[in-house]
């Protein structure tokens, strides 16, 4: 439960970083406390946690397509609505040059983008976290052939990285970098591997049970953006590291409740998150309208682009992402897995602390 917990953290995060961006004309105290972009690096860790616990013993056929189904869909629709927004606000022109944006986001490949200039983003903008995503998976899946995940995962990401050091211009991986292949070789992928090692060790049962480690990792996590330490996003991922052996560990300790509202956010946080830039791209075109100045133009904005990107996530699980999932998965397994049932049982068994309803988002 804690997990899933940690998941609608982890979205609300990732939100309030996005409405503290420095926008032009809306005035802004916090354009240089970047804590809340934390919420990626906490959603990676968990995708890594959550894939070894739930995915260990699946057929790589069956992963790769369930995988498919639960993040494309979805990211497809919205990367449409994106298109259709950047094109009625005149944010990008109409040609072979923006449809080419569009096919090489919804393939999820890294590309140079021709719209958000000096950068490798979808059009869909949080979907960058879904070109490592979904490369994990490949790799992921690549262990599930050999039917070694832990080891061939740990080995491919760490050559990667280690490669990628030795290539790398050293420049922004998202603004200049001289490649977009050289994402796969980005230091943020060794949080999935990070993952993997803390699925492994609480399904073994040697998981650290400190529980003080999920306090102590957000307050470390606060101080870092406060001090502004170097290399923030390593800080970013080692705290997210302690937050999570400090949630799974509070799983064991506490009798943690079944909290109806925590819990949807949590079920919701993928729909929250892709949905986000959507809903603050036009609420703060018609906010910024409004006669206000200053800290309360500040404070009105924070408050109401919140609820308004809660409410969109939410009528977008609810209506879209959780009956759309639903169906396809059902045909799915349906017509490709139908003999899975009796190795899903043993893995349930062995794993059922850890919720694995749905892996993270990104």
């Amino acid at each position: 439960m804690t997990i899933q917990y940690l998941r609608g953290v982890a979205s609300v995060m990732v939100v309030l970083h996005h409405i503290r961006n420095p926008w032009p004309h809306l005035y802004n105290p916090f354009g240089t406390f970047e804590m809340g972009e934390a919420g990626v690096d906490i959603f990676f860790i968990i995708s890594g946690v959550v894939m070894y616990v739930s995915s260990r013993v699946e057929a790589p056929t069956v992963f790769v397509g369930l995988r498919v189904i639960r993040v494309a869909p979805l990211y497809w629709i919205l990367t449409l609505c994106a298109a259709s927004l950047l094109l009625l606000s005149g944010a990008a022109k109409r040609g072979v040059t923006f449809v080419n944006d569009v096919i090489l986001s919804a393939l999820f490949v890294p590309h140079h983008s021709t719209i958000f200039s000096g950068t490798i983003w979808p059009v869909l903008n949080p979907g960058w976290t879904l070109y490592f995503e979904m490369y994990f998976y490949l790799i992921f899946a690549v262990g599930l052939f050999f039917r070694r995940p832990l080891l061939i995962s740990l080995c491919l990401i760490s050559v990667l990285v280690v490669l990628g050091h030795f290539v790398s211009t050293g420049e922004s991986i998202f603004r200049t970098c001289s490649h977009p292949l050289l994402m796969y070789t980005h230091p943020l992928m060794l949080e999935f591997a990070a993952g993997i090692v803390l699925g492994w060790l609480f399904l073994s049962g040697r998981m650290p049970k400190v529980w003080l480690l999920l306090p102590i990792g957000f307050l470390a996590l606060f101080a870092a953006h406060m001090l502004r330490l170097p290399h923030l996003f390593l800080q970013n991922g080692l705290c997210a590291v302690l937050i999570m052996i400090g949630a799974v560990a509070a799983e064991r300790s506490f009798n943690i409740p079944d909290v109806r509202w925590p819990r949807l956010l949590g079920d919701a946080s993928y729909s929250i998150y892709l949905t986000h830039a959507l809903t603050l791209f036009v609420f703060r075109r018609a906010f910024l309208r409004l006669p206000l100045e200053g800290m309360m133009q500040f404070v009105s904005f924070a408050i109401l682009a919140a609820a308004a990107s809660l409410l969109v996530g939410f009528f977008a699980y609810f209506k879209v992402e959780r009956p759309m999932t639903r169906w396809l998965r059902s045909r799915f397994l349906t017509s490709f897995a139908p003999k899975r049932g009796v190795a899903l049982q043993q893995l349930r068994e062995a794993s059922a602390s850890v919720s694995a309803a749905q892996p993270a988002a990104d």
